[in-house]
């Protein structure tokens, strides 16, 4: 069911029943009076009766009787009956109709002074009549035709009154629904208008107050991530394959002028060792690929373990000083008096990862190559930096660093393919950390990882 459908039958289902509550009360308050009016019009005409037939003694039954027929006033079938303190009736205004009431309802009567009730059509009220002599019940009754008649224009009224109403907000409701709607039909249009090829086009934020610009700033900005994340996708793309394509290319141009002329062994030998380089240097773009895949993967498990930093970080100083005799590795921790505050949840191969490639990172640019690992414990939480004294981060590469391929205008001259931060930054994100870098070109660079506490 559409939503404009859906809101116009619920505001109608809600004017419905708001008009049916009011419309049946006033059909009560109108039953009601025409009931009380009715009742209190008969309790009239048996005082009335009463005093005329038990106070002037002039009046006789027979007399009372032709007044009545020629009485204005008289209701349809009406019928007042006098019964004495015997229960006996002594005098009936209508020979054709005869109330028969026993002798618990007069008592009743007499008890409660007046009472009404209903038999069938007839609507009776009971009254006492009290002489010096004897305590009399007078029972008057008849059909209210025309107080009937007016109860059954008003419920007809009430009822076509209520159709009227219900169609007039069925359809108001439909098309104020479509005018409210309206604003959504025009983003709908516009977001069918948005495909890859044109994911710079914004939506129209209108007042940018309410709901529906809300709704288009959100969209907004999910055009804005999904708009970099295809530039980010096609950027990787173009350098895994530019990346990938140069070693080959190198494979390929060595071995086809190995085939233009027979050449010495020697050169052969050359032209093998060239040509295995150039392989490890592929199998290491490969390598770093399927570590950045792996660790994008939505599906990716970690099994996290407690693992002590600074352990881990010695390990990495000797295992880089064994791969680099040349460089210099110092590593410099602030060591706590609880050592269980060194150690934290995490994958120790991921972390292993990530702290290898900070450190390689920093050889790499420093010359001589030269890091500095600090470890602290705060009140926050555990602080490691690595520093070295390369050729710096320019400025404006600072924010695009972690990305992947992306390397910096003043990195020409140093070979790498810039992947390793961008696996750091995966690892590091994964781990729930937090890294910054710091960097001047010229003066170095300081990646600070904070783990904070749990």
């Amino acid at each position: 069911m559409q939503i404009r459908t859906r809101l116009t039958l619920q505001f109608t289902g809600i004017v419905a029943l708001i008009s049916l509550l009011a419309h049946l009360s006033i059909y009560f308050f109108a039953f009601q009076y025409r009931k009380n009016q009715f009742t209190e019009r008969l309790a009239d005409k048996a005082i009335t009766t009463a005093e005329l037939l038990l106070k002037v003694d002039q009046i006789t039954p027979e007399l009372l009787n032709i007044y009545n027929q020629y009485n204005k006033d008289i209701l349809h079938k009406e019928c007042i009956a006098v019964f004495n303190f015997r229960n006996e009736e002594v005098y009936s205004s209508n020979k054709f109709i005869h109330f028969n009431p026993d002798w618990t309802l007069l008592n009743e009567v007499r008890a409660y002074k007046e009472i009404s009730w209903q038999e069938g059509e007839f609507e009776i009220v009971g009254v006492v009549y009290t002489t010096k002599t004897n305590r009399f019940v007078v029972l008057a009754g008849g059909i209210d035709i025309w107080g009937n008649q007016n109860l059954l224009y008003i419920r007809n009224i009430l009822f076509t009154s209520y159709i009227i109403i219900l169609l007039v907000v069925m359809i108001a409701g439909w098309i104020f629904s479509g005018r409210a709607l309206k604003p959504i039909k025009a983003i709908i249009s516009e977001v069918n208008t948005i495909s890859a090829t044109n994911l710079s086009t914004r939506l129209d934020e209108g007042n940018r107050k309410d709901e529906l610009a809300r709704l288009s700033s959100t969209f907004n900005g999910m055009l804005d991530r999904l708009e970099n994340a295809f530039r980010l996708q096609k950027s990787f793309v173009a350098n895994a394959s530019h990346e990938l394509k140069n070693p080959l290319t190198i494979i390929r141009s060595q071995i086809e002028l190995s085939l233009l002329r027979e050449r010495s062994p020697e050169e052969y030998r050359k032209t093998l060792q060239s040509v295995l380089e150039d392989m490890k240097n592929l199998a290491s773009i490969s390598d770093r690929l399927m570590q950045l895949t792996q660790l994008s993967a939505d599906d990716l498990r970690i099994q996290f373990e407690p693992v002590r930093l600074d352990d881990l970080i010695w390990e990495l100083t000797t295992e880089c000083s064994e791969k680099y005799p040349e460089a210099v590795v110092k590593f410099t921790p602030e060591l706590p008096e609880d050592a269980d505050t060194l150690i934290v949840q995490g994958d120790k191969h991921l972390l292993h990862l990530a702290f290898l490639n900070l450190i390689e990172n920093g050889l790499k640019f420093s010359n001589p190559p030269a890091v500095e690992l600090t470890l602290k414990v705060t009140a926050s939480g555990i602080v490691i930096q690595i520093m070295d004294t390369g050729i710096g981060i320019q400025k404006d590469d600072l924010k695009n660093i972690f990305q992947p391929f992306y390397r910096g205008n003043n990195t020409s001259s140093v070979l790498g393919h810039g992947i390793g931060l961008s696996i750091v930054q995966r690892i590091v994100t994964l781990h729930g950390m937090k890294i910054d870098v710091n960097s001047a070109p010229g003066k170095g660079t300081t990646f600070t990882v904070s783990i904070s506490r749990s």
